[in-house]
């Protein structure tokens, strides 16, 4: 495959393998952007009645846009082989952090895990169900956002299931006792189970439930009690690990019954801020009119005493400052105006994907496209006037400063082989000199002209 052209995606690499299928790093030849294309496994193309019943889901997923789940794009056959196509996220798998790591932070952890509950939430007002929620298929980018992928074994709420019998959906160490025992009839409860299981990992270093074999993992995940995750990492709060337990009961009602009940329980376990008591003294009734006797002496001292005159040297702010502010300001602006050229792609796509609803006449897609069209030139608006907040204050520091500044984040990233985001850089050292020059603001027209 590695070389060859899908229709206007040329494949460049392997990115992975697992049950489904096969995942590939290609780019679009027209629009110069990287996606992620799955080719699904020939055990999938051969079911009956495949193609319209995975064409209708991944229609419906095509058009579950939200900053925390990787959107597919595009849906086709090619050559008897059925290819998912999904924007390409640049970062790491969840899991490669956690193993990299032994395990986060409970505000590393938490951080990041609102971000896939805020997901998942999405996912499932759409009616969409993840089924397969683990590490693996959860990446962080390149400006520590969360994202959850995959979708592609997803069903709609109530829907068919998707899969031949022999093909495995899910995996054990992430899978609810519903979806073992009742795949056909699982609903969201059984994704706030395996999410349950993925905060456990994430804190702790390593899933509850481990064995040799499947099937000992998936006995242990009907009848096994989730372990004290505090028994791993004394360090979890005792009302962090009453959430994951929660979350994790065997019997779907006792869980937490949406994304949004869960993440309330996980904000009640952050430290709330000291309450400062006010406790009157006595000093304090004499306070005012200390103050009264203060002014009365300073009038007197303005008016009858002569003032001498007392040269004082200006104020001057410690390079270090402007030093500190400037390593903040830049890579800020880089990360806004990526995410401005993605969005700008994005909407590029979507356009054309709106023009092919309409030909086709589907109201229902027309105007759910148009949202998302809409959504995403409204996120642009907001991105833009952040980055043109950033410009003001690059602007205010040392220019000497920012400048030197400019280098050591290209140099930084050179070292961390990010070669792809120099032109991002450049571009941002570009708008903030033409800033200095005229004090001109940038617009949407600019960016998307000059996007890298």
């Amino acid at each position: 495959m590695i070389g060859t052209m899908i229709k206007n995606l040329k494949i460049i690499s392997k990115l992975g393998e697992g049950g489904m299928g096969v995942v590939y790093l290609a780019e679009h030849i027209i629009l110069k952007k990287r996606f992620a294309v799955k080719s699904l496994s020939t055990t999938l193309s051969h079911e009956p009645q495949f193609r319209e019943r995975f064409f209708r889901e991944a229609q419906n997923q095509a058009l579950i846009s939200h900053p925390n789940i990787v959107q597919a794009t595009d849906f086709f056959e090619e050559g008897g082989q059925y290819f998912l196509i999904m924007e390409y996220v640049e970062g790491k798998e969840l899991g490669e952090l956690i193993k990299s790591k032994g395990g986060l932070s409970e505000t590393e952890a938490l951080a990041l895990f609102k971000d896939i509950l805020a997901g998942l939430s999405f996912a499932h007002k759409k009616g969409v169900i993840h089924r397969d929620i683990k590490p693996s298929n959860i990446l962080i980018d390149e400006t520590g956002r969360a994202r959850i992928t995959d979708f592609g074994i997803a069903i709609l709420a109530g829907g068919e299931r998707l899969t031949s019998t022999g093909v495995p959906v899910g995996t054990a160490e992430y899978m609810s006792p519903e979806q073992i025992k009742r795949p056909r009839e699982i609903d969201k409860q059984s994704d706030i189970y395996s999410a349950g299981l993925v905060l456990y990992e994430m804190l702790t270093g390593q899933s509850p439930f481990q064995g040799e074999t499947e099937y000992s993992i998936k006995e242990q995940q009907i009848n096994s009690p989730l372990p004290d995750p505090r028994l791993k990492n004394p360090a979890i709060s005792p009302a962090l690990a009453q959430c994951i337990q929660k979350a994790t009961q065997k019997d779907p009602a006792k869980r937490f019954q949406d994304c949004v009940a869960f993440l309330d329980c996980l904000r009640s376990c952050e430290p709330s801020p000291p309450v400062v008591s006010f406790q009157p003294k006595w000093w304090l009734f004499a306070a005012p009119v200390s103050a009264c006797i203060a002014v009365l002496i300073v009038y007197a001292i303005i008016h009858f005493i002569p003032s001498p005159v007392i040269t004082t040297p200006p104020i001057t702010i410690p390079p270090s400052i402007d030093i500190e502010a400037a390593k903040i300001h830049i890579p800020n602006a880089q990360q806004k105006l990526s995410i401005m050229c993605r969005e700008f792609q994005e909407i590029q796509l979507k356009r054309q994907n709106l023009k092919i609803a309409k030909n086709i006449g589907d109201t229902a897609i027309i105007d759910a496209y148009t949202k998302n069209i809409q959504d995403k030139e409204q996120n642009i608006h907001r991105l833009l006037s952040d980055y043109n907040d950033a410009m003001v204050k690059l602007a205010n520091l040392n220019k000497n400063i920012v400048n030197q500044e400019f280098d050591n984040y290209i140099n930084q990233l050179a070292q961390q082989d990010r070669f792809d985001l120099r032109p991002a850089v450049d571009l941002v050292k570009r708008h903030y000199q033409q800033y200095l020059n005229n004090k001109t603001r940038v617009d949407e027209d600019v960016i998307r002209n000059a996007c890298p």
